[in-house]
């Protein structure tokens, strides 16, 4: 098991900050910058080419918005 899915099923420490019904949000222990968040599926995929179109939306959706409330509008 990846260590994201670790950290999505629990079994890994993380500090969450996103948890919704597809996607996991989680600070990255080497920030880039203050509040660098990783943001992954539920689901394991190895890459993101490998993601599954009905993981697409709920993706990207979060992630903007996520992003929007970090930046502001």
């Amino acid at each position: 098991m990846c260590l994201f899915c670790q950290i999505v099923s629990g079994e890994a420490e993380a500090e969450i900050v996103l948890d919704e019904e597809h996607v996991v949000g989680f600070l990255d222990v080497r920030p880039v910058f203050k509040g660098h968040t990783l943001l992954v599926p539920r689901d394991h995929v190895d890459t993101l080419l490998d993601l599954p179109e009905s993981l697409v939306v709920p993706l990207f959706t979060t992630m903007n918005t996520f992003g929007t409330h970090l930046t502001g509008p």
